[in-house]
């Protein structure tokens, strides 16, 4: 558990790292080329805005939970086994 727990802080201060500040600085225009603008022009320079995706729908239906896989896990781990399946799943922690 503390090994999530650590690699989940990790994870969001990798993440917060990573992320580039917006720069409000704004460069001087080279004075060898042409200094009058149109209104054209500076309306071709503006990016368009993107419309807004529209929002997932997911039906319960296909959402995994717990109790979906209980009934298999009590057969499949048994007091002689949960060693090797706490081991397995350790292992694929330390992947992640």
């Amino acid at each position: 558990m503390k090994s999530f727990i650590l690699l989940a802080a990790a994870s969001l201060f990798v993440l917060a790292a990573c992320d580039k500040p917006a720069s409000t600085e704004v460069k001087p225009e080279d004075p060898s080329k042409n200094t009058t603008t149109t209104n054209a022009a500076a309306t071709a320079a503006t990016p368009a805005i993107a419309p807004a995706p529209a929002p997932v729908t997911i039906e319960d239906s296909v959402l995994s939970t717990p109790a979906d896989f209980e009934e298999t896990a009590e057969k499949a781990i048994t007091p002689k086994t949960y060693k090797a399946e706490l081991a397995t799943l350790e292992g694929d922690l330390a992947k992640d």
